[in-house]
């Protein structure tokens, strides 16, 4: 009897392991399957100053049925003088049309391996970005640290996702920008240098690769502006991460704006010489 006790409890045993075995390998196979993506750009981008958003009214409403408001509050909101509809943000903020153009370069390496959240994410991902101010006169440099596995209030897809449908309606960043379509998108934390100076770190940091959003004269709309062309979007804003949540900072760009202030933000675009090695669908 105590045998038959103790040729079952070794059976158990052996499944459990078994068990154990192959949930180990179909983490590791999941976590090698990730493809590596690679993006450069090298040449002409813009700079995109504070400014006023006009707001879509299929993504925020009208003053009788108002949507996103956690997104863009009430009271950030420009009323039509007929009341409406609602016609643009109050407060300036880093989706404007005041742009100025700038040049730049950018190498990204992403190993998508995790596909959703996960504070254990296998995404692996490397950063650098150089561009000037509009001035021309000087030089910023952006290294990235380490990815965001968890997004404090959508998915940041393990710190690193591609081909992702966002912003818009989607629920997946800011809804001021429009639907589109992400080949390849990051978020994380990276040191932020002016001239060689290291000015601050732990900076959030958010990168994605779309369709072109912003038509030849760099205007952004509610739309795609050109099916066929890509654009580079670099995004800094004025948070940072400290105790590892994210906390109201200015960004320290020590560029000043005509009202005397320094921007509190960056946000790049890259146009030209963009190349994507490891999408399926850009190849």
């Amino acid at each position: 009897m105590r045998s038959k006790k103790l040729t079952l409890i070794s059976v158990v045993l052996s499944l459990i392991f078994l068990i154990s075995l192959l949930m180990t390998v179909n983490t590791y196979v999941l976590a090698q399957d990730g493809t590596k993506t690679t993006v450069t750009a090298k040449g002409k981008g813009i700079w995109i100053l504070p400014g006023l958003r006009k707001l879509d009214p299929e993504i925020f409403g009208t003053p009788d049925k108002p949507l996103r408001l956690e997104a863009v509050p009430l009271e950030n909101r420009v009323v039509s003088e007929d009341g409406e509809s609602f016609t643009t943000t109050k407060n300036p903020g880093p989706f404007s049309n005041n742009v100025k153009e700038i040049t730049g370069k950018l190498n990204i390496e992403v190993w998508d391996r995790t596909i959703l959240d996960n504070p254990k994410s296998q995404d692996i991902a490397a950063l650098t970005a150089e561009f000037t101010d509009p001035s021309g006169k000087n030089t910023y440099q952006v290294k990235l640290q380490k990815l965001i596995p968890v997004g404090p209030d959508h998915q940041f897809f393990g710190g690193a996702g591609t081909n992702i449908f966002m912003h818009g309606t989607t629920g997946i960043g800011d809804p001021q920008m429009p639907n589109s379509w992400s080949y390849l998108t990051l978020w994380g934390m990276g040191n932020f240098y002016r001239n060689g100076k290291l000015l601050d770190t732990n900076r959030i940091v958010h990168v994605m690769v779309t369709q072109r959003l912003r038509d030849e004269n760099y205007k952004l709309g509610f739309g795609i502006a050109q099916q066929d062309e890509l654009e580079i979007h670099l995004i800094m804003p004025n948070e940072k991460v400290s105790e590892g949540h994210p906390v109201v900072s200015p960004l320290p760009t020590q560029f000043k704006l005509p009202n005397g202030q320094s921007q509190p933000f960056i946000h790049v675009n890259f146009y030209e010489n963009i190349e994507v090695k490891g999408n399926k669908f850009l190849e």
